[in-house]
């Protein structure tokens, strides 16, 4: 009589290969998960870029804007800074930009405007 080997896995060795499975799967989640919150971040700091420079362009222009400025479906605070420099008719002009809630800065744009008025003598 002949006996016969079966064929397959134990069940230790069944329990292995799902072990390593399930670490590949969360190693593979874990760096998923960190690539989205990279590209979310990115996409953030762009568009407070945006804000900050149409900010910046609409008090070079004059304009009164708004702090809150709504981009891509989401609202902004876009607080601008005026201070006077040591060149007359020159003002230093930052704007920091970040979202809606919270106290974060996610965009700082330092620019210059022309107050209109000129030294003594000079041009305008």
């Amino acid at each position: 009589m002949t006996q016969m080997n079966d064929a397959g896995f134990t069940l230790i060795e069944a329990l292995v290969a799902m072990a390593v499975l399930a670490l590949g799967a969360v190693a593979l989640l874990t760096a998923t998960e960190g690539y989205t919150a990279r590209i979310t971040a990115i996409t953030d700091r762009t568009t407070a870029r945006w804000v900050a420079e149409n900010r910046l362009a609409e008090v070079r222009l004059g304009l009164d804007g708004a702090d809150m400025v709504p981009m891509l479906g989401q609202n902004w605070q876009a607080k601008v800074t005026l201070t006077p420099t040591a060149q007359p008719g020159l003002e230093q002009v930052s704007v920091m930009v970040g979202p809606e809630q919270g106290d974060t800065v996610l965009f700082v744009l330092d620019g210059y405007r022309d107050t209109g008025t000129s030294p003594a003598g000079g041009t305008p």
